[in-house]
């Protein structure tokens, strides 16, 4: 990181800016050009979460190489020639829920999080085309600009 002093030094801080962020970008290896998509997500634990269909590009990019880039970044806005915001970026590696009893945790969790009306328990028939997965991060780090620098990040900014 070129602007050191910008570096959040306080993991809960870093953490802070995945619990605020509305989507997650993810970056999957094609073998050639980066694939990147954004994803809806949640943060349990340390841990990260998305869900999608059971079939389709981004699984197969997963299925062949589970290593995952990421990045979110929230209060993003203009004061005068400067961009403010928080970020974060990150590593990790992609794995299957295949449990259950975890992925109805975790649907419940996007449920809870993005206030859908979805009614649990979820269907056999839907629990069948859907795909939980997992975002062990090995690395993630955090950085941040705004008015008062050296100060902890401001506090989320309403659109």
């Amino acid at each position: 990181m070129r602007r050191t002093e910008r570096k959040m030094t306080d993991r809960n801080d870093v953490l802070q800016v995945l619990r605020d962020a509305q989507e997650l970008y993810i970056a999957l290896n094609t073998g050639g050009a980066p694939y990147v998509v954004p994803v809806n997500f949640v943060l349990a634990g340390e841990d990260i979460y998305f869900h999608c269909a059971t079939e389709g590009r981004k699984l197969e990019l997963l299925h062949s190489d589970p290593r995952i880039g990421f990045t979110a970044a929230v209060d993003i806005w203009v004061d005068k020639t400067t961009t403010r915001y928080r970020s974060v970026c990150g590593e990790g590696r992609a794995e299957f829920v295949t449990d259950d009893a975890e992925r109805m945790k975790i649907l419940k969790a996007f449920a809870a999080r993005f206030k859908a009306p979805c009614h649990f328990p979820v269907s056999p028939e839907k629990m069948a085309i859907t795909a939980i997965i997992r975002i062990r991060m090995e690395s993630l780090t955090g950085k941040y600009s705004h008015p008062d620098e050296g100060q902890r990040p401001m506090p989320h900014y309403e659109r």
